[in-house]
């Protein structure tokens, strides 16, 4: 995957006119002056939904992952973080797609190149591999291709939130195309089917699971808080229906020195208690991890270089201890990663020498190493239905094959059987013999360096406005599970039958 640097630089005030302070302010509260800004909130499990902001008003509000996306002077966000509901205050984060790619030296030849279902071994590509299994995107838009396509009814549309920040609706009918390639590519290593150039395998991993289509960025790859927020409150929602949902994005913390709670992780753990599975990317900078892998309950990917005499840690991948847990839990092919890609995208555009002879696309990151850990998930819930997040999580770090280095956590991902990992356990720095990698977590710590601990005064202080972000019209309520029926797509029907272009490889 490839880094998305969340511009914290304020969001000058706006030519417009001020958002006035009206909604669901108490008639006893005293009135808030000022300039509105926009912000997002998080609430305090157990707290009614939507919370009251006196002196400003809530613009959306979503209860799975706990957030409200509100509108109020500074005066009046100061008051209520003030509010025992209230866990913590932050910007919209917004900001632009920066990638990272890295390629080993300067001559590239075709056996560089990786197949994901190659890359992981056992029956990884074969025909009814995580059949039953919906993992969900969030990424770009997903184009039909020959891998996988909306005829095929593995591919579905769910929602498309990309211009939620800048007033746009949330969509709920597709098809939500993908104007710059990293979706579309993705979906081809989780669950593409055979291709020209695949040996004859799926593309992907697992080739019967379905897509459902998460579209939280847009045409140039931008995004925001508030929209990844919403789409992973979307993928909480329809819980019973999707069992993975892949984070082939990494932010920067804007203000916390060092690993903690956020509004993001905070989501993370609320989808992952709905039952659904995070599989998120370590990210591009060594001796970091990215939010959201750096949440202790993400099952978090590095890149692995299988290009050389023996597998390696790719020297791009993110890695660290975050309060007493070791990340990434695992690492999966991320060099030279082969895929199917739109020749209309902006990365095929200004990507052209990525193409190999084959008419297959080559990227490299751990936003490839995630997808292709996504689809072992998906194989693997195919064969043990109901296990839950953690269950997997376990099953995918025990399984891996051990590689003992700084940054592999507990290995590669396989579907092969491995060996024993007690071999490995060398301290901190080689993963855990903790099968969940949860154990060491030191809350304490993570607390102590989370948001909530006045991380937002600097920004609520200053004179930077959100105001020229559109409100949005639409609700939660609008995507609720009673109104958006497995029926319409109901198993009986489906068939088996970088962000940026450093991170897309020459052709061989």
């Amino acid at each position: 995957m490839h880094r998305v640097k969340w511009a914290l630089a304020a969001l000058a005030l706006s030519a417009l006119a001020p958002v006035l302070s009206t909604g669901s302010a108490a008639a006893s509260a005293p009135v808030a002056k000022g300039p509105a800004v926009r912000a997002i909130v998080t609430v305090r499990p157990g707290t009614a939904m939507p919370l009251a902001v006196p002196g400003g008003r809530v613009l959306d509000s979503f209860s799975h992952v706990r957030a409200e996306f509100v509108s109020a002077p500074r005066s009046a966000l100061t008051a209520l973080a003030r509010n025992p509901a209230v866990l913590g205050i932050s910007p919209n984060w917004r900001g632009h797609v920066m990638g990272f790619g890295h390629f080993r030296g300067g001559h590239f030849h075709a056996d560089d190149s990786v197949l994901a279902p190659e890359s992981v071994g056992g029956d990884a590509g074969q025909p009814g591999v995580g059949a039953g299994v919906t993992v969900a995107l969030l990424d770009t838009g997903v184009n039909n291709t020959p891998a996988i396509n909306r005829a095929s009814g593995r591919l579905i549309d769910g929602i498309n939130v990309a211009h939620l920040s800048a007033g746009g609706p949330a969509l709920t009918v597709g098809p939500f195309h993908d104007g710059y390639g990293h979706g579309t590519f993705l979906a081809s290593l989780i669950a593409g089917g055979p291709v020209p150039g695949s040996n004859g395998l799926g593309i992907g991993v697992a080739p019967a699971a379905h897509i459902m289509v998460v579209k939280v960025a847009g045409a140039r790859g931008r995004t925001s808080l508030l929209q990844v927020l919403a789409g992973l409150d979307w993928v909480a929602t329809h819980a019973n229906d999707i069992q993975v949902v892949n984070l082939s994005l990494a932010v920067e913390r804007p203000t916390a020195p060092a690993y903690g709670a956020d509004p993001l992780n905070a989501a993370i753990e609320a989808v992952r208690a709905s039952g659904v599975l995070v599989v998120a990317a370590a990210g591009n900078t060594p001796g970091e991890v990215g939010d959201p892998g750096l949440d202790p309950q993400s099952l978090t990917v590095g890149a692995l270089d299988l290009g050389n005499h023996w597998p390696q840690v790719a020297s791009f991948s993110g890695s660290g201890v975050v309060d007493g847990v070791v990340k990434p839990d695992v690492v999966a092919a991320g060099v030279h990663v082969l895929g199917v890609m739109s020749p209309h995208t902006l990365i095929a555009r200004q990507n052209p020498i990525a193409w190999q002879p084959n008419g297959l696309f080559r990227g490299s990151g751990t936003s490839e190493a995630t997808a292709i850990t996504s689809g072992v998930a998906a194989a693997y819930l195919a064969d043990h239905p109901g296990s839950t997040p953690l269950q997997v999580k376990t099953a995918l770090r025990t399984g891996a094959q051990p590689l003992c280095s700084w940054g592999s956590g507990a290995g590669a991902v396989s579907m092969n059987d491995v060996g024993d990992h007690h071999g490995c356990w060398r301290g901190r720095g080689h993963g855990s013999p903790d099968p969940t990698g949860e154990a060491s977590f030191n809350s304490a710590e993570w607390q102590a360096n989370s948001w909530l601990n006045g991380a937002w005064v600097p920004w609520l202080a200053s004179s930077w406005s959100a105001s020229s972000w559109s409100a949005s019209s639409w609700s939660a309520s609008s995507w609720s599970a009673s109104s958006w029926s497995a029926s319409s797509w109901s198993a009986s029907s489906w068939s088996a039958s970088s962000w940026s272009d450093e991170g897309w490889g020459p052709a061989g």
